[in-house]
């Protein structure tokens, strides 16, 4: 991690450095640009002259380049711009500031003579204080872009951190959710079990049989944030005999899958949550047989329907089932499931994630 936090400080100091010496030598490459080639007159046909000497541009941009990427990299190893853990000081800035004048200092004494090599400039006191103060400049503005970077990376590590803050907040969450939908289907499967021992003894051991497959794949979904579409069906025709060895023909469960997205991945449990909410809520009789369709949509969709028949005294239950799936779909992917009501039917419809 170290190590790629500095190969990206690395190529960011370079790209600055680079800047920072062609910054410098602006006013060269500014006459060099707008310099007057017409010096005959308007009427007389003359060649642009460039009389500022070019290896001494080249070289002394050269010179800034190298001092401003040695002091970048000297107060990395002071500053530690990109470690998020580390802490400015006084002591840590008088530091930098310390080092980076004497290294400057030493910088100038020995860049100063190969300047000399190529500049073509009568030598002199002046020409030397010139140079020393470009680079002493060069060396101030680096301390002012480390300062700058350190603030940069410390904003970046504070919002990734939140966003891992976030991330682990909304993974609790997602568990505390999970964990309660399983009691939940635990808890209607009993009392379903419970009313077949009084009404059909002899198919209860069927149930219990059924109900044990059903119930682990319940247990194995908790370890699971997502599963196939195709894994919660198969789960689904267990769940409707399940439901059917109570209401028998009463209860019509009608499917139309899609194969090209039996692949596509929703939360475990969240076709049982929606019949078994429709099955909660509504009358089941021979007089009014509960119609319920599984249906997949060309948006990539699912949507379970069922009819509207309200029963005069509602069955118990803790109300988790389509509160929790809602809240699901909303921490897993950040879409909610529409839900459509109209005087006969109900329709929740919910969006199929792709691999």
């Amino acid at each position: 991690m170290q190590a790629k936090s500095f190969r990206q400080y690395f190529i960011i100091v370079v790209l600055l450095s680079i800047a920072i010496a062609l910054t410098i030598r602006f006013p060269f490459i500014m006459e060099l640009l707008f310099e007057d080639g017409d010096r005959g007159g308007s009427g007389s046909h003359h060649h642009r002259e460039f009389t500022p000497d070019f290896a001494h541009f080249f070289v002394d941009t050269a010179i800034s380049f190298i001092v401003a990427l040695v002091m970048f990299i000297m107060n990395y190893f002071i500053l530690k711009p990109t470690d998020r853990n580390s802490h400015i000081t006084a002591i840590r800035i008088v530091l930098a500031v310390s080092l980076t004048i004497l290294l400057v200092s030493i910088l100038n004494h020995g860049l100063y003579s190969v300047s000399s090599i190529f500049d073509t400039r009568p030598s002199g006191r002046g020409r030397k204080n010139e140079f020393e103060f470009i680079n002493f400049y060069v060396s101030a503005l680096v301390v002012g872009c480390v300062l700058i970077i350190r603030l940069v990376f410390q904003k970046q590590g504070i919002k990734l951190e939140y966003e891992e803050l976030k991330r682990e907040a909304l993974q609790r969450q997602y568990e505390s959710l999970k964990n309660q939908l399983s009691p939940h289907f635990l808890f209607n499967s009993l009392t379903a079990l419970k009313v077949l021992i009084q009404d059909a003894p002899d198919k209860a051991q069927n149930y219990v049989n059924s109900l044990s497959k059903a119930l682990r794949y319940t247990l194995q979904s908790n370890e699971k944030q997502l599963v196939t579409l195709q894994e919660e069906m198969e789960f689904m025709h267990s769940y409707i005999y399940l439901i059917r060895m109570r209401y028998d023909t009463n209860l019509i469960v009608n499917h139309e899958i899609d194969e090209s997205l039996l692949l596509f991945m929703l939360p475990p449990l969240t076709i049982q949550t929606l019949v078994e909410n429709a099955i909660k809520h509504n009358e089941i009789s021979k007089r009014k047989p509960l119609k319920i369709d599984i249906v997949t949509t060309e948006k990539e969709s699912l949507f379970v329907r069922n009819n509207i028949q309200k029963k005069y005294t509602e069955e118990s239950g803790t109300g988790l089932g389509l509160t929790n799936l809602s809240k699901q779909f909303e921490i897993l992917i950040g879409k909610e499931i529409i839900i459509t009501k109209t005087d006969k039917s109900f329709t929740v419809e919910i969006p199929l994630i792709k691999q």
